[in-house]
């Protein structure tokens, strides 16, 4: 991803571009960021030359992954170990080294170091961050590959939660059996906190699993996702544990209308808005427009939210190698709720499901 750099700079007739937010710096070096690690990503277009400044401490993760065309500096005032390329500076001088009048500077993001390029910029910066947007919307082959890996070990994990349901089992010892799959199945690190969560908990769009049992006549919602090769999957699948009710059949089956039909209506140049609308229009057929409560999906990479949004009036024109969720949901408050998650990725000619080789709606057995 690091020649990206170079094409942004270009498009835009940059001097300089500076990367400082860990989503972005994911993104471009394919090394995952680390707590709350600084970190500065330089290209310098008069020179060609790209630059990495890091804390001494995360020197050497950084130059074992990255190649050697890119110069990896440690930032330390104190100690100085031999070998290692030490810069007696902080952040704000480094961010004086690279002022010119043409820096680009991704201004989306808030932080520290965000901060400090600002003010040590100010006026000079020109924002980049719609530049780089629209490059993390576009996926290339290795990022397809890795999210369709996450994809299916989180199928793999929805399996054993399914399998695993039981009377008397707790949201929070099924979120036990999905972590362990993935675990076991090669993943180091989820996309998010798993969602597992019976009535009445469900009809919290985030709920929060606790020691609640399952119940005889239960819908159990399970929300969940991966990271493989820093990148992310995300799906939501119904499982049902016993016969629902006629009420929550009802809803069961507007969202899988509401699901189908919003993925039908994904090609090409299509506004990511009247998908939204596709799906909407369903729910309003069966009277349930109202408990829709939030957008239709969101794209996946490097984390689990960021662009596209497929929302209410979004604009955003859909193109081939655009990957994001179609999730329609509805909730009752103090019941329960009912929500199906796909991933989807943009073709050329429409659309393919990366997480079709799971049914929106199971059984526990």
């Amino acid at each position: 991803m690091l020649n990206n750099l170079r094409i942004l700079a270009e498009n835009r007739n940059l001097d300089v571009v500076l990367i400082a937010a860990p989503d972005n710096l994911d993104y471009y070096t394919d090394v995952p960021s680390l707590g709350d690690a600084l970190g500065l990503l330089v290209y310098d277009r008069r020179s060609d030359s790209l630059s990495l400044y890091v804390p001494l401490l995360e020197y050497q993760r950084y130059r074992d992954k990255l190649p050697d065309t890119v110069n990896v500096y440690a930032l330390s005032k104190t100690l100085k170990p031999s070998g290692i390329p030490v810069v007696e500076a902080d952040w704000r001088d480094i961010a004086k080294q690279y002022a010119s009048d043409k820096v680009g500077v991704d201004l989306s993001h808030s932080g520290p170091l965000q901060k400090i390029l600002q003010q040590v910029l100010g006026e000079k910066a020109v924002d980049v961050s719609d530049d780089i947007w629209k490059q993390r919307m576009i996926k290339s082959n290795r990022e397809l590959e890795a999210i369709t890996r996450a994809v299916r070990i989180t199928i793999k994990g929805v399996l054993a939660v399914q399998s695993s349901i039981r009377e008397d089992i707790t949201e929070t010892q099924l979120v036990g059996v999905f972590e362990k799959t993935v675990r076991d199945n090669g993943v180091s690190k989820l996309a998010f906190d798993p969602i597992i969560a019976f009535k009445p908990n469900n009809a919290y769009p985030h709920a929060v699993p606790g020691e609640r049992r399952v119940s005889s006549r239960d819908l159990v919602l399970v929300d969940v996702g991966v990271k493989v090769d820093n990148r992310c999957s995300d799906i939501t699948r119904m499982i049902l544990y016993g016969r629902p009710t006629p009420e929550e059949k009802k809803s069961i089956e507007a969202v899988v209308e509401a699901v189908e039909a919003a993925i039908d209506s994904v090609a090409p140049g299509v506004k990511a808005g009247d998908v939204y609308n596709t799906a909407v229009k369903i729910l309003e057929k069966y009277g349930l427009k109202e408990y829709f409560i939030h957008g239709l999906g969101h794209g996946v990479g490097v984390v689990v939210h960021e662009p596209p949004y497929l929302r209410l009036g979004s604009e955003t024109i859909l193109e081939p190698g655009m990957v994001f969720t179609i999730e329609p949901g509805v909730y009752f408050p103090g019941k329960y709720g009912v929500r199906i998650e796909e991933v989807v990725v943009v073709t050329k000619k429409g659309r393919k499901v990366l997480s079709r080789r799971l049914e929106g709606v199971l059984e526990a057995f």
